[in-house]
């Protein structure tokens, strides 16, 4: 068919020639059918290629005819290739073939556009491969001259497309689309084709004229995303603010979970990738944020209510803008240490209601009511229920927040805080200097858990586990360490443990959830009870192999020799005289000790001496009672062999005692009725002239009664309703001593703690160094500035430290 081809130097029989090809490519007609159809019907492959051979024809030779080769030098090639013409030509064919296109009297521009838009791109393609060589010749020769307005042909007919449609256009088409999404997101059905199609052309038409390869945003971002998302905040703040009206806010959570869901799911075959992210982030502001404070006080409500599902939906909700997150977990953590007070004070009311059992007269002493509740309060039911609280909000952080670091922090910080500040802890009118009551009720707890003489129906719901959960939160550890150490040091001396493992395990547990220093001194005793073990049996040994043994000269004793440093018994000189009973063991105890241990001196604790007497004084035909009592209370009852009755006076000569520990040791035998006071009442109790009688037989249910545990309660009931005079300003109650000793030990600890600090610094200022001292106390105890001034005060009077001229700072003297 060469010879109906045009000339191929001629341009415009070339042009003549193509001109109704390139039209049947692109589609001059209105045709209806599929874009397919259509152009496999009007391209067939003789037309293709005649289109392309004239193309080609012209391009090459027309180049041939316009350079000249000479043998030594070939000219540039931008000399001879050719194409500009016919670029300029085609050009101007697609500006007015595209402003030649005619919208149908019942379609909108969307649908005129999208037509229009699908057979111009499909056109467009085949139109490309026509162009073939002008594209890979002269266009790439161009382009790389620096000439970026020359395009090959496929970007030629969108950047046309660009200019001479869209651009005039763009506003109406733009709200057209977002008027068909606005109708969808009302639940009407649209035709979606239209809508992707268009905004997949603002995608397509985002060319950068330096480098063709490289698709940009250019024209969807300030076309169609910004205007999209101007829309979607308007629709939903209207839609959120109508919904709230009409609907509770929980109603309105799970809505609004549904709509983002929608909109970031299902809508997402519109939008470009691009769009994920504003729109997320739109979303967000106009349905959340907008919404935080409803959001939030519901979240209360819910919490109070205790319904998971949905506080694990205000949290997936709340949780896509992040910073609502930390408002969310404040209320959280509020609300825990609120609920932990409120538990603590409705144990305390229950147990006051058992106290005074609803009566009147009960409630019109509220205050000693109170007291009364606050001191009779079971370590168990304390710590059970500021348990039962951490476990309930520990379930929903794990349940609801998946264990959200944020929220797991707020759980602890709420815990802190009710565990070492409620009603019990430090009640109302406590001075800012005291003690939280948690660590001591802690230790009774763990107490009452390794002690053997616990019922079994008290201790069977009780763990180790529980005192580890509830140590982690405690702000004064050292008050726990205190307190934990004396009922351990009764423990060990008494022979009350249930077993050396558990003891064991725990303090195993408590050195790794805090450190070795912490339990150094419980380690210490533990190892000086091994220590006397093994005394008491070189002692055993020894008194078995001398010549006068008798059991009745040497009854079985248990020695513990213990390191006065490390055991929390203050040692206090008493005037006692010793059984002659027991004088032996005692001279040969001390004798072999001094024989292994050469310079050691031993102090005898006598009020914490504890035994085990027989006394055959009932029935005839019954066996002997088993009294456990104090070393005092033997003492006191071996004069009884000698002697039926004996007066308070004849007791004090024959043990040296005073009349306060005689009355103390007494005042269990009176209650159990071993003894008989005449004349009675206690009052009489402390007299010179008052006689004891010892009953003969004695009458008693039980053959083993333990005497030696009512001494610590009663004596002091005793004395108390005696005369004011007989208890000296120095003696304090146990809490009181626990709480002095502490004091003077975190005094230590401040300064040994502020030396280490300037010693290492030389210089600091003070809110420096109150800041460090809190930082390094901070696992023992809770640094209170008051605690650390006086510390530094006396550091510089000892001349540690000195204050520098500037009067903030402190220097520190070698």
């Amino acid at each position: 068919m060469t010879d109906i081809l045009p000339r191929s130097d001629d341009l415009e029989a070339t042009w003549s020639f193509i001109e109704p090809g390139i039209a049947q490519i692109l589609g001059r007609d209105g045709l209806t059918t599929t874009t397919n159809k259509r152009v496999n019907k009007v391209l067939s492959p003789t037309m293709y290629m005649e289109v392309y051979t004239a193309i080609y024809n012209y391009c090459v030779n027309k180049s041939k005819s316009s350079g000249q080769f000479n043998a030594d030098k070939q000219e540039n090639q931008s000399s001879i290739l050719v194409g500009s013409e016919i670029y300029e030509k085609l050009k101007k064919y697609l500006k007015d073939h595209i402003s030649g296109f005619e919208r149908n009297s019942n379609e909108s521009f969307l649908q005129f556009y999208v037509r229009r838009w699908k057979r111009f791109t499909v056109g467009t393609i085949f139109l490309n491969h026509a162009f073939d060589y002008m594209n890979r010749y002269w266009v790439q020769k161009e382009r790389s001259d620096g000439k970026r307005h020359i395009f090959d042909v496929n970007t030629l007919c969108l950047m046309t497309w660009k200019n001479v449609m869209f651009d005039p256009n763009s506003d109406t088409l733009v709200n057209e689309i977002l008027d068909q999404i606005t109708l969808e997101r009302g639940g009407n059905i649209i035709q979606r084709s239209n809508v992707t199609a268009a905004i997949k052309s603002f995608v397509a038409l985002g060319i950068d004229p330096q480098d063709l390869k490289k698709l940009n945003l250019n024209v969807y971002i300030p076309v169609f995303e910004k205007p999209f998302l101007k829309r979607t905040e308007e629709y939903y703040k209207q839609y959120s603010a109508d919904y709230l009206t009409t609907h509770s806010v929980t109603e309105y959570i799970f809505k609004a979970r549904e709509v983002i869901s929608a909109e970031e799911k299902g809508m997402v075959i519109y939008w470009d990738e691009h769009t994920k992210k504003p729109l997320s982030e739109t979303l967000n502001a106009v349905l959340i944020t907008q919404h935080a404070e409803e959001l939030k006080a519901e979240f209360v409500t819910l919490l109070d209510s205790r319904e998971n599902a949905k506080i694990s939906a205000v949290y997936n909700l709340m949780q896509r803008d992040i910073t609502l997150l930390p408002e969310l977990a404040n209320a959280y953590e509020e609300y825990i240490r609120k609920s932990g007070e409120n538990e603590v004070s409705q144990l305390i009311s229950l147990q006051k209601a058992a106290i005074t059992n609803g009566s009147e007269e009960g409630l019109q002493h509220n205050k000693k009511a109170n007291l009364m509740a606050l001191h009779s309060l079971s370590p168990k039911d304390y710590v059970k229920k500021l348990l039962e609280v951490y476990r309930t909000f520990r379930s929903m952080t794990n349940d609801c927040f998946l264990s959200d670091p944020l929220f797991t922090k707020a759980l602890d910080n709420a815990c802190r805080a009710y565990v070492n500040n409620n009603a019990f802890a430090l009640p109302a009118g406590a001075p800012r200097s005291a003690t939280s009551k948690t660590p001591e009720m802690l230790a009774k707890y763990s107490d009452q858990l390794l002690k053997k003489s616990t019922k079994p129906e008290v201790a069977h719901d009780m763990s180790v586990d529980d005192i580890m959960m509830l140590f982690k939160f405690l702000t004064d550890k050292d008050a726990f360490e205190s307190y934990y150490r004396r009922l351990f040091a009764k423990r060990l001396i008494h022979g009350t443990s249930i077993s050396d493992s558990d003891e064991e395990s725990v303090i195993q547990r408590l050195q790794s959830e805090n450190s070795m220093e912490y339990t150094g001194k419980i380690t210490k005793m533990f190892q000086d009870v091994r220590l006397s073990k093994v005394l008491e049996e070189d002692f055993d040994q020894m008194i078995k192999g001398l010549p006068n043994y008798t059991k009745e000269k040497y009854p079985d004793s248990q020695p513990f020799i213990l390191a006065e440093t490390m055991w929390p018994f203050s040692y206090q000189e008493v005037d006692f005289k010793l059984p002659k009973e027991l004088e032996p063991s005692h001279t040969k105890l001390e004798g072999l000790y001094s024989s292994k241990h050469n310079g050691r001196v031993l102090k005898w604790l006598w009020p914490l001496c504890r035994g085990e007497i027989r006394a055959d004084i009932g029935k005839p035909g019954r066996p002997p009672f088993l009294f456990t009592v104090t070393l005092f209370q033997i003492s006191i009852l071996l004069l009884y062999n000698d002697a039926d009755v004996l007066t308070l006076e004849k007791i004090q000569e024959g043990t040296n005692l005073s009349i306060q520990n005689i009355a103390a040791a007494m005042v269990p035998f009176l209650k159990f009725k071993l003894m008989q006071q005449v004349p009675p009442g206690l009052e009489n109790l402390v007299k010179a002239e008052t006689q004891f009688k010892i009953s003969r037989p004695y009458k008693a249910l039980k053959s083993k009664i333990n005497f030696a545990g009512g001494v610590k309660n009663d004596v002091l009931n005793a004395l108390n309703s005696s005369s004011d005079s007989q208890r000296t300003g120095q003696e304090l109650t146990e809490t009181e001593k626990i709480e002095k000793e502490l004091s003077a030990e975190r005094q230590i600890f401040l300064e040994a703690c502020i030396v280490r600090i300037m010693k290492a610094n030389r210089k600091l200022p003070h809110t420096t160094l109150v800041n460090e001292c809190i930082a390094q106390s901070h696992q023992w105890f809770n640094a209170k500035v008051s605690l650390i001034k006086k510390a530094i005060d006396s550091l510089i009077q000892k001349e540690y430290l000195q204050r520098c001229d500037d009067g903030e700072s402190y220097k520190y003297l070698a």
